[in-house]
């Protein structure tokens, strides 16, 4: 499958009538990523949340000419709790148009959408110039990409010089026992 096959596939899945309602009703509908969980009983909104607070006390204090650029940013969940603690530019980039919509209706509803903008597009291409940016942001997205080093090109050009960029991104342990992740695999279409 080539790269642009790959691209097209987690396009289509997140597009998916079927993933919109599985992220928006069962994942809560604000983030898509797995998120830090303290116990088996948390729910995932509190572990997804726990997670852009981790990240956040890592980011530096942003000024409001300052531009953090969250890449994979699905609902953009993230974006907005940024936004309450910090006074940058946000943008959200994403290859699913019916999330960023949601995203962008969420942004409007919140207040938001003056400070924090959505755009279509994939991460192995960001359409953002030059060392635009202070922080690139990403949680659990990675993973999509057939072309990580292209990726990690992209956000080493679109950084400021000494920019910071915090990700996570969800790995298996080496001990896994063989096909116990593929039912998962098998759902985000990896």
């Amino acid at each position: 499958m080539s790269e642009s096959d790959v691209v097209k596939v987690a396009q289509d899945y997140y597009n998916s009538r079927d993933a919109d309602e599985f992220y928006h009703a069962i994942w809560g509908g604000e983030d898509i990523h797995v998120g830090i969980y303290h116990n088996e009983k948390e729910p995932i909104g509190t572990a997804s949340r726990r997670t852009v607070e981790t990240m956040l006390s890592r980011v530096p204090k942003l000024t409001a000419d300052q531009h953090l650029l969250d890449i994979g940013s699905g609902y953009g969940g993230a974006a907005r709790q940024i936004a309450q603690s910090l006074p940058c530019k946000i943008s959200c980039l994403n290859l699913s148009e019916v999330q960023n919509q949601r995203n962008r209706s969420k942004n409007k509803v919140a207040s938001l959408d003056d400070r924090i903008t959505v755009i279509d597009g994939a991460f192995e291409e960001i359409p953002i110039p030059d060392g635009d940016c202070a922080v690139v942001w990403s949680e659990d997205a990675l993973l999509h990409s057939p072309e990580r080093e292209q990726v990690l090109r992209e956000v080493y050009r679109v950084l400021e010089p000494g920019g910071m960029f915090i990700f996570t991104d969800p790995m298996q342990v080496d001990d896994s026992p063989e096909g116990s992740l593929q039912a998962v695999y098998d759902r985000i279409h990896l």
